[in-house]
């Protein structure tokens, strides 16, 4: 990583740092809100493992939303490609429903945590200096 540029650094550390804000607070608010899904399935040890046990929010669309907002925001990309990623998140969301693992307001909400968490990684977004002190940690 020595030879990436600064912008280059937080590109790669800030949707990581993302990524586990998302899983802890989807989990919370799953543990808090302990919405099953619209199927009565009896969750497997990789659910347990996963902690994909509840069904409000949902994670997938949470964290497809943030992850597409933050490209979206952040990367230079043609027309075509900016579609495609709102695609592939709408997909990932509603996809959970199609196999019975969310209700449809379990996704929607899922995309509006997803939007949230962005807004708030953007408002902490971590300078350069910061990465460089998190990855020499690691």
């Amino acid at each position: 990583l020595e030879s990436a540029s600064i912008s280059e650094l937080s590109l790669l550390v800030s949707p990581f740092a993302a990524l586990l804000l998302d899983i802890m607070i989807v989990a919370s608010l799953q543990k808090l809100a302990k919405r099953k899904g619209p199927y009565d399935v009896t969750p497997g040890l990789l659910d347990y493992l996963t902690m994909d046990t509840y069904a409000f929010p949902a994670g997938h669309a949470s964290r497809a939303a943030m992850l597409s907002k933050f490209f979206l925001n952040h990367l230079v990309l043609a027309i075509p490609l900016r579609i495609l990623l709102v695609l592939w998140a709408l997909c990932v969301g509603f996809s959970r429903v199609m196999i019975g693992r969310h209700h449809i307001t379990d996704v929607l909400s899922g995309f509006v945590f997803g939007y949230l968490q962005f807004r708030l990684v953007e408002l902490i977004w971590m300078s350069s200096n910061t990465c460089q002190m998190l990855i020499s940690i690691w």
